[in-house]
């Protein structure tokens, strides 16, 4: 195997692994309950269950894609030392179409990224206000509010003062439900007994939103300003990942151009 080869077979190998964590990470939201009760509520709560498993179905699909991608490269390298190119040039087609769909996401996203910021914080702000019903409910909306809440240590979308005359404040006459609550150390937020002091959570929760407020019983920022937080400030990670799979997928497409044109069949 000459030394084009190898890297081509190396890159491949590359793609087997990165299909192999993707599929991981589908079978992980399949399994966890939190990933499910985020997706749950930030795909707006209209959606709910089929959002989440349209997720997780897109990730194990695409995981398995990359993992067949891998497959037919290494084969098509393989093949190509004997100078057939037909695993090869599947494969280009495929890598080809790939990176165009990623650049294409990509270039939307950053296009449209304000826009879809705001309406799904509006989305996930105004469904809290008439469709969360309180910590005792059994529904999986609600369910979902409390163990993202408690997992993520906020209140609310935006903040606490999301809860204003929504129908949980009405119809309980309690400002945030105690899910906003910080918990005792060490306790795993499962009941109301987990808080630390729920009294003067109420009291800091009548209190006027400011980031300058020293809130100790309180967990006063919105769950989506918090997901927000967690995404930017691993930003350059997500961005390295990223820029990395598509310069291996540039490479891939490279690699094989040079392999085709050096195989002396193209069967």
């Amino acid at each position: 195997m000459g030394v084009i080869s190898f890297i081509m077979f190396s890159v491949n190998v590359i793609f087997w692994a990165i299909g192999a964590a993707m599929l991981g990470v589908g079978i992980w939201l399949a399994v966890d309950p939190t990933a499910a009760d985020t997706l749950t509520i930030v795909g707006s709560a209209g959606l709910n269950e089929s959002v989440y498993w349209a997720s997780v179905y897109l990730m194990l699909s695409v995981g398995a894609c990359v993992f067949l991608v891998g497959f037919l490269g290494c084969v098509g390298t393989m093949r190509a030392e004997k100078g057939h190119n037909f695993f090869l040039k599947l494969y280009f087609i495929i890598v080809q179409l790939i990176v165009i769909a990623e650049i294409a996401c990509i270039v939307l996203i950053a296009v449209f990224w304000a826009s879809i910021n705001d309406g799904l914080r509006d989305e996930m702000f105004y469904d809290l206000k008439v469709q969360y019903i309180g910590e005792s409910s059994s529904d999986d909306y609600s369910r979902s509010w409390d163990n993202v809440q408690v997992y993520w240590k906020c209140c609310g979308s935006r903040n606490y003062t999301d809860y204003t005359d929504s129908y949980y404040e009405i119809s309980t006459n309690n400002s945030v439900p105690w899910t906003c609550c910080v918990m005792k150390i060490g306790a795993s937020g499962e009941s109301m007994s987990d808080v630390a002091d729920r009294g003067v959570c109420l009291e800091e929760a009548l209190m006027n939103y400011g980031p300058e407020r020293d809130y100790k019983y309180l967990n006063p920022l919105g769950c989506y300003s918090v997901i927000v937080i967690f995404l930017e400030e691993n930003s350059t990670i997500i961005i390295g990942v990223t820029s990395g799979f598509i310069a291996i997928q540039i490479l891939g497409l490279i690699f094989s151009c040079v392999l085709m044109k050096r195989s002396k069949t193209f069967v």
